[in-house]
């Protein structure tokens, strides 16, 4: 599964591409530094058997984001127009 990469935005007559795939990375590096924090306080915690629901939610926040892929969103009123399109 791949999370969408570009989001075309487009109000009235302005339109524009926003690159995401320049933000997985950033969210990549802070999960990567979150996880080893939240194992760390679950285990001094003593909660350590909730580490694996705190996984499970991430991962299933991954899935979430990975299937938005081909979500359209169309908004008009009156002569105001707005559109989200994530390829």
């Amino acid at each position: 599964m791949i999370p969408p990469m570009v989001m075309w935005i487009k109000i009235q007559w302005f339109g524009i591409w926003i690159p995401l795939f320049l933000l997985w990375p950033i969210v990549l590096v802070l999960l990567l530094l979150f996880l080893p924090l939240a194992f760390l306080g679950m285990a001094i915690a003593g909660r350590l058997s909730k580490f694996w629901v705190v996984l499970r939610i991430i991962l299933a926040a991954y899935s979430m984001v990975c299937s938005v892929r081909g979500l359209q969103i169309e908004i008009q009123k009156e002569n105001r127009t707005l559109e989200i399109y994530l390829p």
